[in-house]
């Protein structure tokens, strides 16, 4: 590992060693260390500390490298890996390199044999390696059960959470890389018991704060089971204040919630026939999900909006031949005074899915010829397409960014209650009549959540107007 002084260029991955004397100055040290760091920074105590000294200092660690540094992975090295590349060493911030005693196995030293802990460990952070690392400092082994089914739909915002997979992977990966010749068991679990609860052989279970009478629990049920009761160890909460979500340590609730506005995945390319001016846009969301706000906002922000909806509006008030369609295919009663009845063809098409598929295959080719008409004619940077049902009707290559708006599935049912005077079953009815949350996201490249106040949902309106105009500005 070559050194690098605090003055030379970025590299990606740094390593600081730091002794006892640099503790007091250890924010100063992890603020250095960011301005030549640019994605991961291993930290190594000099010389190497006992398992009860860390378990003291981790904690602080991660504090001050959430505070100082929360752009960079930052990671504590309980125990390297002899001969392994750990980066860049910043010698001008730190101390010279790793001492040989180091790399000596030390599972003596351990307070338990198999240590067990439990989480989403979504967007792993800060908070999740002060426990993460604090049951490697306990145990030989450690079991982490990650919550998976339902048992993430209580979460805030789980519609963002990354897949199971990849948060196992992440648990996995990260108590390899900081503490070498671990014993690591990684399980899903469907309950708040999981392997907690089947082990024989576990005597610890590491708790947060929060998650204290989650353990007492997992230890009633051990007895009932006749197996041996564990010891509780808690390890505080790392700050981290949310004012939207009044969070008060850091969260991965915080970690989704900041991913609102941004761009998700790369744009799509390979769109024949879609201009690159104006930059196209299809904005969609289900029944109650803050997007005809939105819509609104986005106008007056430069944007020329076609909504979609409206263009119905026209058709459905007897445009061209629609409103003969309609009464052809659903029954003439559904056209009055020739206009056609929205109620009334509501109630058939909500009720059987071959129906609504038949309408929109009636209504999509005119409301496409409408907006491909005002695309052509529009002088605006931006042109969004506001459509409901954008997806479903297999426009995702007419457009170049799906912006997607949504509110949890209750909040929707209750919006739609108050708002339209349905009955809970019928809210349910329309609900479960169009895409999931989950179907939509997998789809879009940016997420809009209206939960909250109107600022929140324009902050985040705003903050993608912006990338994406920063991004047509260096493109021309």
């Amino acid at each position: 590992m070559a050194p690098i002084r605090s003055s030379d260029k970025m590299v990606d991955t740094g390593l600081l060693v730091l002794g006892r004397r640099a503790l007091p100055l250890l924010s100063d040290k992890l603020a250095a260390a960011a301005t030549c760091v640019r994605s991961r920074l291993y930290v190594w105590l000099e010389p190497r500390e006992s398992p009860e000294s860390l378990r003291e200092l981790v904690p602080k660690i991660y504090l001050h490298a959430s505070q100082k540094c929360a752009h960079i992975d930052v990671r504590v090295l309980l125990r390297p890996e002899k001969g392994r590349d750990y980066g860049v060493l910043l010698k001008d911030i730190g101390e010279s390199a790793i001492g040989e005693d180091a790399y000596e196995a030390h599972g003596a030293e351990k307070d338990f044999k198999h240590v067990c802990l439990g989480g989403t460990f979504d967007r792993l952070h800060n908070g999740h390696k002060v426990l993460l690392s604090t049951a490697a400092l306990y145990g030989d082994k450690v079991t982490c059960g990650v919550t998976a089914g339902e048992m993430n739909r209580k979460k805030t915002l789980y519609e963002l959470m990354e897949p199971l997979e990849s948060r196992v992977h992440s648990v996995e990966s990260f108590l390899a890389d900081v503490s070498y010749g671990l014993n690591v068991n990684v399980e899903e679990i469907y309950d708040p018991f999981g392997p907690a609860i089947v082990y024989p052989d576990l005597d610890c279970i590491v708790v947060s704060e929060e998650t204290v009478k989650g353990g007492e629990a997992v230890n009633t049920k051990r007895i009932e089971r006749g197996l041996s009761q564990m010891a509780i160890r808690r390890i505080d909460l790392v700050d981290g204040a949310d004012e939207i979500l009044h969070e008060v340590k850091l969260s991965s609730s915080t970690r989704r919630r900041q991913l609102l506005g941004t761009l998700l995945r790369a744009p799509d390319t390979d769109l024949p026939g879609v201009p690159l001016k104006p930059y196209v846009i299809g904005l969609t969301g289900g029944i109650a999900s803050g997007k005809t706000h939105i819509s609104k906002f986005l106008k007056t922000h430069g944007c020329e909006v076609a909504d979609c909806d409206a263009i119905v509006h026209e058709l459905y008030a007897g445009l061209g031949t629609f409103t003969d369609d309609i009464a052809k295919e659903f029954g003439a009663e559904c056209v009055v005074n020739g206009a056609v009845d929205r109620k009334k063809l509501g109630e058939i098409i909500f009720a059987d899915k071959s129906k609504r598929e038949k309408l929109q295959s009636l209504i999509w080719p005119a409301v496409k010829a409408e907006v491909e008409a005002r695309l052509a004619r529009s002088t605006a940077d931006i042109f969004v397409i506001d459509a409901a049902l954008l997806i479903e009707a297999g426009w995702t290559k007419h457009v170049r960014q799906i912006w997607t708006t949504f509110v949890p599935r209750a909040e929707a049912i209750k919006r739609i209650i108050d708002r339209d005077g349905l009955s809970p079953e019928a809210a349910e009815a329309r609900i479960n009549a169009q895409l999931s949350n989950e179907d939509r996201i997998a789809l879009s490249h940016v997420v809009f959540c209206s939960l909250w106040e109107y600022s929140e949902t324009e902050r985040q309106v705003t903050n993608a107007l912006n990338l994406l105009r920063q991004g047509i500005n260096s493109n021309q």
